[in-house]
């Protein structure tokens, strides 16, 4: 979910380079466009399209094992929570799309599903190994625009309009 984000872009690479097939959600065409470039096998604009049926189409009916949630949209979450495998688990970390969702706790324990927050799982050789992935090039960083810092206001209403692929990176240096 949100797999062309900040947290979502290095979440599809994170996942590629440790060997898993990755199913990018994103909102827009050209968002599921820019997660595949960074190595999705597989991409959904889950605004346009039904996210559990093609996920269950992409798996054969089975599912996924884990859904990254970074949204909170009450809209798009229960499609990434019936989108989940017997046993799978969704990490949620955000809550930028309202944050107030709808849980269906039958499911939850019939299919010995897990909701599980990604704060505070920090592990410190995790930081070192993105630290060295960023410095050698092999994480890439989704990059929009580079901003004057004087022109905070006006960034700060692109990303409230959704409008950047990527983030918006605000230079003091630039006039």
């Amino acid at each position: 979910m949100g797999a062309a984000g900040g947290l979502g872009s290095c979440l599809v690479q994170a996942a590629k380079a440790l060997g898993a097939q990755v199913i990018a959600g994103a909102g827009a065409d050209a968002r599921v466009e820019a997660a595949m470039s960074l190595g999705a096998d597989f991409g959904i604009n889950y605004r346009r399209e039904d996210l559990e049926k093609e996920v269950l189409r992409l798996t054969g009916g089975r599912g996924v094992d884990v859904v990254f949630e970074n949204i909170g949209d009450p809209t798009l979450w229960p499609g990434a929570f019936t989108s989940l495998a017997r046993g799978g688990r969704l990490v949620t970390v955000g809550a930028h799309g309202g944050g107030l969702v709808t849980l269906d706790v039958r499911r939850l324990y019939q299919q010995r599903l897990q909701v599980k927050s990604g704060l505070g799982t920090e592990r410190q050789e995790d930081l070192e190994r993105a630290l060295q992935l960023g410095k050698s090039g092999e994480l890439k960083v989704l990059i929009d625009r580079i901003m004057p810092l004087k022109e905070a206001a006006a960034a700060h209403r692109l990303v409230a309009q959704n409008e950047p692929l990527g983030k918006i990176v605000l230079d003091p240096t630039l006039t």
